[in-house]
């Protein structure tokens, strides 16, 4: 009887095949799917991509000192939760494709860290692009838009995953270099560039350039030498306020605002975004680091105030604009590394205001900042009195003194990152004269006006490929000092009619700086505001660009 069983049960197949062959096929497949993902998980794990056969220790010990290895929750991120993808497809596509560095580990393609670094950004670039493909899908193993909760986060992160989240971009797109030293050889404006073409057709600059002067703007110019200070005499408690902060930049040069490893918002930056959307609200913070050396800043700046609240007002008639500023004074504090600790005895204050439009590169973003460069005099890299006096653009430059504030435009190359130890900035790679007409032609600089209080003297102009001053009768300033005040006011017009002075057109909207030079400071050792958006009384403003809206008035 058991027998007949036994043989009626090896009569009994499944899809074919004896009982005894399935057992054995099904043990085979458990031992094979075990040591499978055997294999699997010990290819994921953080030894293994640490070890030699990777080549690969160079870097971990970079990413331990980077947030996803070491943080104050605790919990850290491993080589695969980045670089493998959780769902079983695409991670067994990710396994394929890894074969191929198998195979150049066989070859030697980057058994050195050498090697490893000219390849850096080749290999950088390869996992950016995958990123995007797949929305960051490897960052979502661990982060989740819809788990974030915005209140809770720092102020700015907060503004900037809002932002992102509305814009659909995705994490790879602002946070490169944050397990990963950045490739020397990087320069994300290369890189993200082909995100943000646009099919506005090339104009020649001489077609973009100032609109027509029209014929009254020399008489206009006149008329303000010949009336002075309209504006002390309006009433400008009809006149809306707009409370700004102006604060000790130390040495952030338009270089160093782009250097994502120097600065955290280097890519925001690049993206477009403006330099008060992150920082309104840190001026006080920012003015600290400067004044105590603790960031930003190598001069020991003594006492000095690190950030001065002022109130602006502006206004605007058919031919003039009128603008009030006022700030209270403090204590003379002296600068440690000045004898006598003045460097400007004569002038107790110096007000500028520049406008720019958006013909002048970064100008909407960061406005005058476009023209503080890390070679000028006082920053890092300004070059010494001997490369000035040596230098065959002494022909053509005013050196005497150091380098000015100058446009990128006006340079056949800007040094970002200071590659290899070289200089930031682009001081002696000033462009041919032609070239620097031709940019003036179509509109591309800085025009400034700056009030000095000693001389009571008004000084105007603009700053393409260098600073250019002069004395100006077609915009006036006046200033007194009150109760521990001080109250300043300017009146331009719209078309001065002067060389370098930009002329303003009502319908315009324009780039608008001030900077204030305390305390007998001069060259760098100013007090700055971030870039506002102007316009004269427009009926519709975008409040996310422009934060100035003229008062018409009448007088």
């Amino acid at each position: 009887m058991l027998r007949e069983r036994l043989r009626n049960w090896r009569k009994l197949t499944i899809m074919g095949a004896s009982l005894g062959a399935v057992a054995v096929f099904f043990v085979a497949g458990i031992l094979f799917w075990g040591g499978f993902n055997t294999v699997m998980e010990a290819t994921n794990n953080m030894k293994f991509c640490s070890s030699a056969c990777h080549e690969m220790s160079w870097v971990y010990d970079e990413y331990k000192d980077r947030p996803h290895y070491h943080n104050k929750s605790g919990v850290g991120a491993t080589c695969s939760d980045c670089h493998v993808p959780d769902a079983w497809g695409p991670k067994m596509i990710r396994k394929i494709e890894a074969s191929r560095e198998v195979w150049h580990w066989m070859l030697g393609t980057i058994n050195t860290k050498e090697k490893f670094e000219d390849k850096r950004l080749h290999l950088a670039e390869n996992v950016w692009r995958s990123m995007l493909r797949t929305d960051s899908r490897e960052c979502r193993n661990c982060h989740d838009w819809s788990a974030m909760d915005l209140e809770q986060q720092p102020a700015r992160a907060a503004r900037e995953h809002a932002r992102a989240f509305e814009q659909g971009q995705t994490c790879i797109e602002c946070h490169q270099g944050i397990a990963h030293e950045l490739p020397e050889a990087w320069d994300e404006s290369e890189v993200w560039a082909a995100r943000f073409e646009h099919d506005e057709p090339e104009t020649d600059l001489a077609e973009r350039g100032e609109p027509a002067m029209p014929l009254e703007a020399e008489e206009l110019g006149d008329a303000v030498a010949a009336e002075g200070d309209i504006a002390s005499g309006l009433a400008w408690d009809e006149v809306p306020a707009l409370d700004v902060t102006l604060f000790m930049p130390g040495q952030t040069s338009i270089e160093w605002i782009q250097d994502g490893s120097s600065h955290g918002g280097g890519r925001a930056f690049s993206f477009g975004d403006r330099c008060i959307w992150c920082h309104a609200g840190e001026e006080a913070q920012i003015g600290a680091l400067a004044t105590s050396a603790e960031k930003i800043e190598t001069y020991d700046l003594g006492d000095k105030r690190g950030h001065i609240p002022m109130t602006v007002q502006t206004a605007f008639d058919d031919d003039y604009l009128y603008m009030r500023f006022q700030w209270e004074d403090a204590e003379h504090a002296p600068l440690p590394f000045v004898d006598g600790g003045m460097m400007d005895p004569e002038n107790e204050i110096k007000l500028t205001v520049s406008f720019a439009d958006d013909r002048v590169d970064m100008a909407d973003r960061g406005g005058c900042w476009a023209s503080c460069h890390h070679d000028s005099t006082y920053m890092p890299d300004a070059p010494d009195q001997e490369a000035l006096e040596q230098s065959e653009l002494a022909e053509r430059l005013a050196l005497m003194d150091g380098v000015t504030k100058y446009l990128s435009e006006s340079r056949t190359e800007i040094e970002v990152r200071g590659r290899r130890g070289a200089a930031r900035g682009g001081w002696d790679k000033l462009k041919e004269s032609e070239e620097i007409d031709e940019l003036f032609a179509g509109g591309v600089y800085l025009d400034m006006a700056r009030f000095k209080s000693g001389s009571e003297r008004t000084e105007s102009g603009y700053i393409l490929e260098q600073r250019h001053f002069n004395e100006s009768e077609a915009v006036v300033f006046s200033a007194s000092k009150e109760d521990g005040v001080w109250t300043a006011y300017m009146t331009r017009a719209l078309r001065t009619g002067q060389q370098g002075d930009k002329p303003l057109s009502l319908d315009g909207k324009y780039n608008i700086n001030f900077a204030l030079h305390d305390d007998h400071a001069s060259s760098r050792f100013h007090h700055v505001s971030w870039q506002h958006g102007l316009m004269f009384g427009a009926d519709e403003v975008d409040e996310e660009l422009v934060e100035i809206n003229a008062t018409r008035i009448e007088r």
